[in-house]
């Protein structure tokens, strides 16, 4: 048994039975830690990191009680991704840190220089005019794309023929007059799940409320740069568990059938929300009531925000008189639809959906900076409450 799980079943196993879960973060607290932890390999598409979560997160549905609807929890699908073994850059026989001065490009090329000279072996250009060079002409073989931008990375999904690495001005001399670089990286066509577990409604199991989160990130580029992802999105994917824990007691179960669904590959360009939707819904579409979307909940001290909020006013309105009643967090902001989050796929299909994320305390996107240490929790048990209970309204079951 690996030393993270022991730990956390030893956690698990002394946690309180009480039903009131919204006054315990240590339980999201716990998993939000261990997701985040190097053993996941920042939860993607190298070591392992993305199976070896969906087999954790497999196994609390199981120790929950969740019904599975699909393989060991599991519903696969392909993803084409590409990933990064090995990085160097040296600039005038420097060597940068990646992750902390650069961001090799997700799309980038694989190749090898050494002692290559401005204008012959790369190209050192503008970030806000690489993709017009990249457009227009034939750019040097290794670019270098520059400025003072935060450096923030995501998933390559294609790749380019030129080398290319995100550099911030703050570590490039006046005079850039050599590098040398590695880059080692490979398209790779991998399997990939959503990881769901069903608990069936006491009086209504063919209509269905959906609370799912994604459960993977960025990984690591290269041998030693990780992208733990503690607040994007294992704090979402540890609220997801904590609702799954508090209908797993037979004193709240649900009236409808709840849906739980970590999904996989967000971080992508939803793939694997897109494929429960488009391809293989596991559930008929038309019995969804609501999907609730968490990600990117660790903060919330300067309240939430909720995408797709002017599509349902009468829903958003209970949500925001809810939290003036109980919760006061600062503000509920209601925001339009947008198409970065796992809920997107579903209203595309008609399917109401809010996606819920928190303001304030976490400034980490997408950068090796996102780690638990940076996530406070300040005020999770009134987050979680608020959603716990427009759950409960979702249902009917206003309190």
């Amino acid at each position: 048994m690996n030393w993270w799980r022991s730990r956390l079943l030893l956690f698990l196993a002394l946690l309180p039975t009480s039903s009131l879960w919204a006054q315990d973060v240590g339980y999201a607290r716990a998993w939000m830690d261990t997701l985040s932890s190097p053993t996941f390999s920042g939860r993607g598409y190298t070591s392992n990191g993305m199976q070896l979560a969906a087999d954790a997160l497999a196994r609390e549905f199981a120790r929950l009680g969740l019904e599975s609807i699909g393989p060991d929890y599991r519903q696969w699908f392909p993803l084409e991704v590409n990933v990064f073994d090995s990085v160097l850059l040296r600039v005038n026989g420097r060597t940068l840190t990646p992750g902390v001065h650069y961001l090799v490009h997700p799309e980038s090329g694989a190749g090898e220089g050494h002692k290559l000279k401005a204008g012959k072996g790369f190209q050192l250009v503008s970030r806000k005019d690489a993709a017009s060079i990249l457009a227009i002409q034939k750019p040097a073989r290794v670019l270098i794309e520059h400025g003072d931008q935060a450096l923030i990375w995501s998933v390559g999904r294609d790749v380019q023929r030129q080398s290319r690495f995100v550099v911030h001005d703050s570590v490039l001399p006046p005079k850039v007059k050599r590098i040398d670089y590695v880059v080692r990286s490979r398209y790779e066509k991998q399997q990939q799940a959503n990881v769901i577990g069903l608990l069936r409604g006491s009086s209504q199991p063919d209509s269905f409320v959906v609370i799912c989160a994604h459960y993977d990130h960025l990984g690591t580029m290269g041998k030693s740069t990780l992208f733990p992802g503690a607040n994007d999105n294992a704090s979402g994917t540890a609220l997801l568990l904590d609702m799954a824990r508090h209908y797993s007691q037979p004193v709240n179960r649900p009236v409808y059938s709840l849906l739980f669904i970590a999904f996989g590959a967000e971080e992508a360009g939803l793939v694997g929300s897109r494929y429960f939707v488009e391809e293989d819904p596991l559930v008929p579409l038309k019995r969804i009531r609501f999907v609730l979307n968490l990600d990117l909940l660790g903060g919330g001290s300067e309240g939430i925000t909720v995408v797709n909020a002017t599509s349902h006013p009468k829903e958003f309105n209970w949500l925001k008189e809810r939290n003036a009643q109980r919760y006061q967090l600062p503000k509920v902001v209601q925001r339009e639809n947008s198409r970065n989050s796992d809920h997107y796929p579903f209203t595309t299909r008609k399917v109401p959906a809010f996606f819920v994320y928190t303001l304030g305390d976490v400034t980490a996107y997408h950068n090796i900076y996102d780690r638990p240490a940076a996530v406070p929790f300040k005020v999770y048990d009134r987050v979680f409450g608020l959603l716990l209970d427009f759950s409960l309204y979702l249902q009917g079951r206003e309190y």
